[in-house]
């Protein structure tokens, strides 16, 4: 089983998404958004992004990823 995007309403009734890794640790939670269908196209940039996304390392360790 991979890591799940949850969609969800907030407290103020804004829609929110998260990625929940394997053992169900929130691994990222969105900012709030005012419909549903901005949140959704939030959810599949992010999955876009990541698949092609390069990692950048800031830390100056001598480590590559």
């Amino acid at each position: 089983m991979a890591a799940k995007f949850e969609l969800y309403l907030d407290a103020d009734d804004c829609f929110r998404f998260r990625l929940v890794g394997l053992d169900g640790t929130v691994m990222l939670t969105s900012e709030a958004f005012a419909h549903e269908d901005v949140a959704i196209a939030g959810i599949w940039t992010v999955r876009e992004a990541a698949a092609a996304g390069r990692v950048v390392d800031l830390t100056g360790s001598d480590t590559t990823v």
